[in-house]
């Protein structure tokens, strides 16, 4: 999923748009005031934040659009829309993803290719579609993983993907300056439903197992994503970083 973002109270606002790795991350997002447009490819998903946005006191507004990162013509018309419902975009928040694990001489053409393309060639497409509707200054963070520097067992694809995804927003940070400012923003450890099943977090062993390589001694919310995304908007004389959210988990 990918999350465009405009600013509080903007006259043409008329929807927005929310999203994570986890659904109801984004939504302090649209209960600031904002306009988030979200992307989607299962309606389901898309259905599960409308309803947390309905139930909630939001004063801003989710704009939901069907759109595959991977297709050019799907991302485009995505932004079309969002640009003709709201307005310009100045948020663009790369966080799409999947996961197809298997042992390095097991992974299949197949299992990379929608790995990397999800992560590495989504937000390659999305970054340019955003750079072109931009009336003005903006914003691009993309999401990364600490398995992008260091590496892990059964994900050379999902690893591969994010230190790609790093090293293009390095580039993207010294091209697009001044005018557009690109970070990246590294959760780990954070209390979402994947993270939960992966590393059998509803088991009081997994859990322990987990926590005990934390110094903050506790798992993220999502709560800790956001202040930090606010953080990265907030600091306009910063480009071309990694901003890490892991309770001290990975430390560089």
């Amino acid at each position: 999923m990918v999350v465009l973002r405009t600013a509080p109270g903007f006259s043409k606002v008329q929807h927005g748009r929310p999203q994570l790795s986890d659904t109801g991350c984004w939504v302090p997002h649209v209960t600031a005031g904002h306009s988030v447009v979200m992307n989607y490819r299962h309606p389901a998903s898309a259905d599960r934040i409308a309803g947390l946005i309905a139930s909630s006191s939001a004063s801003g507004t989710l704009l939901a659009i069907a759109a595959d990162v991977r297709n050019r013509q799907e991302v485009n018309e995505m932004f079309v829309k969002a640009s003709n419902e709201i307005g310009a975009v100045e948020v663009l928040i790369n966080c799409a993803g999947i996961n197809r694990d298997a042992a390095f001489m097991e992974l299949t053409d197949e299992d990379w290719n929608a790995v990397v393309d999800t992560h590495l060639k989504g937000t390659f497409i999305c970054s340019q579609e955003f750079v072109r509707q931009c009336k003005g200054p903006g914003s691009i963070i993309n999401l990364g993983a600490a398995c992008g520097i260091q590496g892990r067992i059964n994900g050379a694809n999902f690893c591969s993907a994010k230190g790609g995804v790093l090293a293009l927003t390095k580039c993207m940070a010294r091209e697009l300056a001044p005018e557009i400012r690109v970070n990246c923003l590294t959760p780990s450890a954070v209390d979402t439903e994947e993270v939960r099943e992966r590393y059998a977090l509803d088991t009081k062993e997994g859990l322990q197992r987990v926590i005990s390589a934390i110094p903050m001694a506790r798992l993220g919310a999502c709560s800790d994503v956001i202040h930090m995304v606010e953080s990265i908007l907030g600091a306009e004389f910063t480009t071309g970083e990694n901003f890490f959210v892991n309770g001290g988990e990975f430390m560089q």
